[in-house]
Formats: structure tokens, sequence, C-alpha cells
């Protein structure tokens, strides 16, 4: 098969066996690779049976066709597993080396099933899995255990491990990448925990390294320089490799796109003191980023003596504004403790933040204060070791507003807790947060991009005023059909590809007849697929909506104005032909997926 290895590694942790299965090739034309075929595969094995920290929850680890090849931006891979946060459909993306090698060794992919009896890592390479005690790195943090995992392998090596969040069970818990990148979002680190497994090591042999064979390479390569092109001219790529993404932090605040004091608060004095700016001003050694990225966006800071990878903006936001933390070095810090014990920043700022709230108003008492940096490094700590208060807010925000009896008061959305872009700043983010598979997700559509001025001609996507309500359920629609691409294919949700050059790249690699018209099409297949799957796990339409909390009328950049998440979710259901948020048959036929029971 042109693009792919053509074969997946079926890992059984239980009975410490391995297997290879071949990969479909419809399935790949399809659903093409990352979390597109992950998807299948789950429907497939009917994950959405069975509880997300069971045995039986496996955990797919899938690369995509623009793997391990000259395109900039595609050293991504998928971690797909129902979510033990929210009950539903989980899919978080990591950069590093971890996808190309796992291609230079011979697999698409892992899927990964069973429980170990005792902590295990397992190392990867062409001959298959071997099984590793890990009864000696279990409780460590993700930097040493990495550094551990290395010298043990050796050469050529990449990893991906979970830290005491993981382990503990922390609802929100992440994975580490090559000690720099995350699969953030929706727990997948709680998953692998409950498998007792510590990590993932993957090696190959550079004398025995799997050849990615192109369909055409003399188009392929002209297509690839063409989008290099683009990227080198492109704005929102320079500013990150100059100030990383945290540089946005004054311009969200302007926009009143960050959220502040628990999304409660419109501006922010202090967002030029935690800004990519401040960061580039002080503390900023240099910038790193994913296997052969050119834009290089990760930012190394120097903080007590020692050079360490700093804060993304999602997690100044996080755990800064959204805290009323005005320190960068505390921000610094906070990012190295989440990382090292591997929990999402975003669930983990947000959960913290709603304490804040709570205690403030009395309900409960979380013993932290606003702006207090000294305790929410004490609950971080808390929060990953499950000790003391730490053991609640480790079931994260839709735990405690249930608990508290303070329904519409947490900000999530069916348990993934609100990213740090608000909508009252760019109404179509209402609609993308209620519908999105995974919860309230700002990736990979990044609608406030659009309500800022990108354009793509080709779908007719195009918005004129941030602050409208009509025609933004279907702007929302059109995204999430292309956007879908960035996590099967696999890319950057950052690189400015456009259509005609993603469907070019996907078919001068693969061979299969991709078009500007089909892509879209392959989108919204697997995005509906997606979505089948989260009715099977309980989701209604009742559910695609924003919480209370969120739609207040606030000061600053919004100037007030709140969106209509009704008007445009009926929309959105109108343009997919979703009855009442469920597919019709007359949809699932049209996108080849009879085969799929929506009822």
């Amino acid at each position: 098969m042109f693009g792919y290895c053509g074969k997946i590694l079926w890992i059984d942790l239980e009975n410490k066996k391995f297997s290879e299965k071949p990969l479909d090739k419809k399935d790949a034309e399809h659903f093409i690779g990352g979390a597109g075929l992950a998807a299948k595969i789950h429907y497939t094995l009917k994950s959405f049976e069975v509880d997300a920290l069971s045995p039986k929850n496996p955990l797919v680890v899938m690369t995509g066709p623009l793997t391990a090849t000259p395109v900039p931006g595609t050293s991504k891979i998928a971690f797909c597993a129902k979510s033990p946060l929210t009950n539903i459909w989980g899919e978080s993306n990591s950069g590093g080396k971890l996808p190309v090698y796992l291609k230079f060794a011979g697999w698409d992919g892992l899927v990964i099933v069973g429980k170990s009896e005792r902590p295990v890592y397992i190392k990867v390479d062409s001959n298959g899995v071997e099984f590793i005690d890990a009864s000696g790195i279990w409780g460590k943090g993700c930097y040493e255990t990495q550094e551990i995992i290395e010298k043990e392998v050796g050469d050529r090596v990449s990893t991906a491990v979970i830290g005491p969040a993981g382990e503990n069970l922390v609802k929100f818990a992440c994975v580490q990448v090559d000690n720099s990148r995350h699969a953030g979002r929706t727990g997948i680190g709680a998953v692998m925990g409950s498998k007792k497994l510590k990590g993932i090591a993957v090696c190959y042999d550079p004398k025995d390294k799997f050849d990615i064979k192109l369909a055409d390479e003399e188009s392929f390569k002209k297509t690839v320089d063409s989008f290099i092109e683009i990227i080198k001219n492109d704005f929102t790529c320079t500013m990150f490799k100059e100030l990383g993404t945290s540089g946005y932090v004054e311009t969200a605040e302007g926009f009143g796109d960050l959220p502040i004091k628990y999304f409660t608060k419109g501006t922010f004095e202090g967002a030029s003191k935690i800004s990519g700016s401040a960061m580039a001003g002080s503390i900023l050694r240099g910038n790193d980023g994913c296997l052969g990225c050119i834009v290089r966006c990760g930012r190394v800071v120097e903080f007590r003596g020692k050079k360490i990878h700093g804060p993304e903006y999602e997690t100044v936001a996080s755990t800064g504004s959204l805290l009323l933390v005005d320190d960068l070095e505390s921000v610094v810090e906070f990012n190295y403790l989440l990382n090292d014990l591997g929990m999402d920043s975003i669930s983990t700022g947000v959960t913290i933040g709603f304490a804040m709230w709570m205690t403030e108003k009395g309900i409960g008492n979380f013993k932290v204060k606003w702006g207090d940096a000294e305790r929410v490094k004490e609950l971080i700590f808390e929060i990953a070791m499950r000790k003391g208060l730490g053991n609640e807010l480790a079931e994260g925000v839709r735990y405690l507003e249930n608990k508290y009896n303070l329904k519409g008061y947490g900000a999530h959305v069916k348990g993934l807790e609100i990213p740090m872009h608000d909508a009252r700043a760019f109404s179509s983010l209402a609609c993308a947060y209620a519908v999105h598979i995974r919860g309230a997700c700002h990736l990979p559509h990044q609608m406030y991009l659009y309500e800022m001025g990108k354009v793509i001609e080709e779908y007719g996507i195009i918005s004129s005023d941030r602050f409208a309500n009509e025609g933004k359920g279907i702007l929302t629609a059109k995204v999430q059909n292309f956007t879908e691409l960035f996590n099967a294919a696999t890319m950057c949700a950052f690189m400015p590809v456009t259509p005609k050059i993603f469907a070019d790249l996907l078919r001068y690699t693969t061979g299969f007849d991709f078009t500007v018209e089909n892509v879209a099409r392959a989108g919204e297949r697997m995005l509906t697929l997606k979505r089948v799957y989260d009715l099977k796990c309980g989701v209604k339409a009742e559910h695609d909506n924003l919480p209370p909390i969120v739609l207040q009328p606030l000061e600053g950049g919004t100037m007030g104005n709140v969106p209509d998440v009704k008007k445009q979710v009926e929309e959105f259901y109108e343009f997919r032909k979703w009855i009442n948020g469920i597919p019709s048959r007359e949809k699932l036929k049209e996108l080849d997926l009879d085969w799929v029971d929506s009822a």
C-alpha cells in the first residue's frame, strides 16, 4: 500500500501476546488513518458498551499516511479510547518522534487490549513487542520515567509514558511523548494506568527501516515544496515560531477570548505579565518542535537555573488568567509539574478554577483563593496523588457540579472542561463546543481563526461578523468536515494547508482518488461515525449545549455579546441532516456508513 506500512500491531497485555493484522485497503481509503481509522476499530470492537477503565476498553495508537513523509507538521499521532472523563469518544493527539519511529518500525498503529497483572512498559520494534517489568518505575514522574526507559532501551527510541496521575486514575490524566509533547485531553493517561501500562517505547533499526512508498513521487515533491512556501509566508506560523502559542495571550484578552476568573470576567490587567512576549523578554532560551517541523512552536525556558519546556497558550490561560495568577514564574512551574505528574493542563485549570469559584461562594471549602499560586501548586499535587481534597477534584468539573448540585455552573460540555477560548468572543465557538464529538474542544477546528478573517473559498467558508449567529451552524459543519482530516492524515492543526494541497498530498501519497470535494466528504464520514459512537454511549440532543456560566454578558472585548447556542445547533443539525441530533439513514447511506446503526 502506498503511504502505509499495511499492518497494525495488536497487543494483549493480559496474556503478554501480540499479533499482526493487515490494514484493510477500503478502511484506509474511507477513514484515512489516525483518529479516523481508530474510530472504525473502536466501533467494530463495540467499546462504547464497556466501562472506560475496564480491560476491555482498547487503546488505539494510530499514525496516518502522511506520517514519516517530508510533509511539514505530520509527525503527529492519535491516542484513542473511550474516555474515562466523559464516557464518550475520546481522542487526543501528540507530536514528537513517536509517530515517525512507529512507521519506521513498520507499523501503522497499535491496538492495545487487556490489563497487565503487574506494571509494564512495552518495547515495540519491527519484530513486534517485548513486555518489560515497570514495577521499579511505577510511581515516578514522566521525565524520570522517560530517562530510565531511554537508557534501558538504547539508541533511536521514542517514548510515551504516564505519570502518577495516570497511575492513580485521575480522570484527566494525559500521556507525555518525548519529554515535551502531550496527548492531553479526554483522560487517555488514565486508560493506560488502568491497564498497568507505564509506557510505550518505540525503536527502529536504520539498517532495517521501513521504506514508505509514494504513489507519485514527483507530483508529491512539487506539492510539498508549494506547501513549505505557504508556511514560510504565513503570519500565524511566524508568530508561533517567534513567540510560541502563548504569543496570542494579549490579543486574546483584547478580543475577550481569554478566559478570566473562571469565565466570569472580561478583562485581565495581568495578561501582559504572562504572555509569550513576556516570556521572550525574560526567560526564553530557545524553541523546539516535533520531528521535521519548520515552525517549532515549543518554548525552552530557564527556570531556577534549569532549562525546561515552557507553557503553551492553553496552559498559560488555564493556570494563569483563569485563576487570576499573573506571575509568569508560577505558571512555568505549574506547567512543569503538570507535565511531570501527567495531567491535562486545561482540565486541571478549569477544575481548580471551579473550586476557587465554589470556595468564594461558600459552597464547599477547597481552601484556595483567586491568585493563590502556592495553593494551586499544592492542589496540583493533591489531584495527581488523589490525596485530601484532590481526590474529589481528580474526577473533574462534571462530578463536582453533580455532587454540589450546581447544574449550569460547571464549565464543561459532555464532561470535557471548556478550553481557553471564549464563545462570547467568537460566536461559532458556541456551536463547535456544543456539538463536538469529544465535548468542549477547540482543536482542530479553531473557529476563532475563521471569525478573525480566515477564508476557505473552496468550501464557502467565511465569517463577516464574529458576534453574529446566523450561518454559524453551517460554518461550523463545513469547517469540521475539513479539519477532521488533520487528526486522520495526521497533520498539526496549526498548518495553513489548503483543501487542494491536502487532497493532492493524500492522492500523491496513497494513490487514492482524493479531490477537494471528497476529502471533505471523508472528514464528514469520520465525524459522523464518531457521533454515532457517542449516541451509543448515551449522548442526546439535550447535551449539545453550553452551560449558563459561560453565557453571561461580560465587559471588555466581547462587548456584552452572548451567542445563541440553540439557534446555531438547530442550523447545524439541519445542514448535516441530523434529526434531533441523530444522523439520518439518508445521510449514513450518502457517507457509505449504511452498515452503521445510529438507533
